[in-house]
């Protein structure tokens, strides 16, 4: 028999906003909603501004807004839906068992890093945070990993805005010294991250290329610093590149 029920008409006009950010090649501001759709301006407005405060949409430059990191957190409870997430997961359980550190993929979503995904070290004594976690974008080596993919006008743009904090007694607030790290991403692919931002904490990062230009994405492991002495950081940085590689060539 079939379940007689009341459709929501704001509902419905929630999803039709989220289909055009999914269809834009570019944040949009509430008069364009409201124009594209044909919806009172007033309507847009609360319900942008209700998915602002949920996380599903975010309010970037001129007042314009984007899809959001909570879309991501929803993408991962889709598993299978998400082909990014279920494309890199096998690559992170590759990575967590040949090196025993912690796994994590993460997405820029504003001034932050949101993790997808991660897949915990198999052994007792490992680092790990959860998924949906926001890092800050000028933290460690995956911030310089994600900076390394933009322009140097792009970089400016954000050192002015955003202050390098000293979370450690390692930490990098030195705008030219960081920029000739980011630099150095560039050249050789991979970020290291010696306890700049937790202290007796190291990471190793690398870029994804995705073949989504709105989609800035990386992968990284992370493990205590006698994990990752400076013998074995060769030996690793051969492991996530080659891995990196791997899954480039499946989004090209």
């Amino acid at each position: 028999m079939p379940i007689e029920y009341k459709p929501v008409p704001a509902i419905e006009k929630c999803f039709k906003v989220l289909d055009l950010f999914a269809s834009s090649k570019k944040p949009l501001s509430i008069s364009e909603i409201s124009k594209f759709l044909d919806f009172n301006k007033s309507t847009v407005f609360h319900i942008v501004y209700t998915l602002n405060d949920l996380g599903i949409l975010e309010n970037g430059t001129e007042n314009k807004f984007r899809l959001g990191r909570q879309l991501y957190v929803l993408g991962k409870a889709a598993g299978k839906e998400s082909e990014l997430i279920h494309t890199v997961r096998p690559y992170l359980e590759k990575i967590a068992k040949e090196t025993k550190l912690t796994a994590f993929l993460g997405v820029l979503s504003n001034n932050s890093v949101v993790i997808v995904d991660k897949v915990d070290s198999p052994y007792g004594i490992r680092v790990s945070s959860e998924i949906g976690l926001s890092i800050p974008l000028l933290a460690g080596a995956i911030g310089k990993v994600f900076l390394s993919q933009m322009s140097d006008p792009e970089v400016d743009k954000i050192l002015s805005r955003e202050k390098l904090k000293k979370y450690t007694p390692f930490s990098c607030n030195n705008v030219a010294k960081y920029k000739e790290m980011i630099q150095e991403v560039r050249e050789n692919g991979v970020a290291i991250d010696r306890e700049e931002y937790i202290e007796g904490i190291r990471a190793m990062a690398v870029s994804l290329k995705v073949g989504e230009h709105r989609l800035l994405a990386s992968m990284w492991f992370v493990g205590l610093s006698i994990q990752l002495k400076d013998e074995v950081l060769p030996k690793f940085l051969r492991i996530i590149k080659d891995v990196a590689q791997e899954i480039n060539a499946h989004f090209v």
